[in-house]
């Protein structure tokens, strides 16, 4: 198991989720099932990642990211929030053109709500850990052309992968 883990806090109807260590493929399919009953359940009416604590995200959770920006602009009509106070997190935020759908910032008043529920990371089968990069990457291929040069073959090599099993 990769020791990076993700909480989850809110205020009013802002959700944040606080990033710590290296956070890699192998926790994004229970994110992904986490999100999707949070915006089922919830009132969502923003988010907040906070990645100060964050050492590395791959670009499957880079993925995630932008398809819950998606969501909340959707559903809220709000840009999301990317809390990073690394040069490095930022710059790797920055260089994928995240500060086109997200806001940027070295800090959020909502980030100051402690943790009140630790995600539990559960180990994903293989076909839900590809089905869940693959739609991570397939998000990142719509975000620019950089992006979609970038992450092209990545989503046609999980398409084959995914056909072969």
């Amino acid at each position: 198991m990769p020791d990076g883990r993700v909480t989850h806090s809110h205020k009013d109807d802002v959700h944040v989720l606080h990033y710590s260590g290296r956070v890699d493929y192998t926790l994004a399919p229970t994110l992904q099932r986490y999100l999707d009953r949070l915006f089922e359940g919830a009132r969502v009416g923003g988010f907040v990642f906070d990645l100060r604590a964050a050492s590395l995200l791959d670009s499957t959770n880079l993925g995630l990211l932008a398809r819950v920006a998606e969501r909340v602009r959707a559903c809220c009509g709000r840009r999301c929030a990317l809390v990073s106070t690394s040069d490095d997190i930022t710059d790797v935020l920055r260089s994928m053109g995240f500060e086109e759908i997200f806001d940027i910032v070295t800090d959020d008043p909502a980030v100051a709500a402690a943790p009140d529920e630790e995600i539990t990371i559960e180990r994903p089968s293989q076909d839900e850990l590809m089905r869940t990069m693959l739609e991570a990457h397939r998000t990142l291929v719509t975000l620019n052309d950089k992006d979609r040069e970038k992450f092209q073959d990545v989503v046609m090599w999980l398409e084959s992968e995914m056909h072969t099993h």
